[in-house]
């Protein structure tokens, strides 16, 4: 119980690490959005492609595994 719980947090922190450096990305290519909307989605899947977009698949990943860990130790736990 004590693992999926700390996989749970390990999920939560890098899905919002994911989260926060879209929207910063994101505001910060607001004025090409205004002017050409397909430049906008292919500056912003360069820019998120490395860390972040990583950051997110490894986050739900983990989001999984630790909510099967848990539902699995759950009936233990009692």
């Amino acid at each position: 119980m004590t693992v999926g719980l700390i996989l749970l947090a390990i999920s939560i922190i890098l899905i919002t690490c994911a989260c926060l450096s879209y929207k910063k990305e994101a505001q910060s290519l607001l004025p090409l959005k205004q002017e050409d909307l397909v430049s906008y989605y292919l500056d912003l899947a360069y820019r998120l492609l490395p860390v972040p977009f990583w950051c997110a698949l490894v986050g739900v990943a983990l989001l999984l595994v630790a909510i099967i860990i848990i539902l699995i130790s759950l009936p233990f736990a009692f």
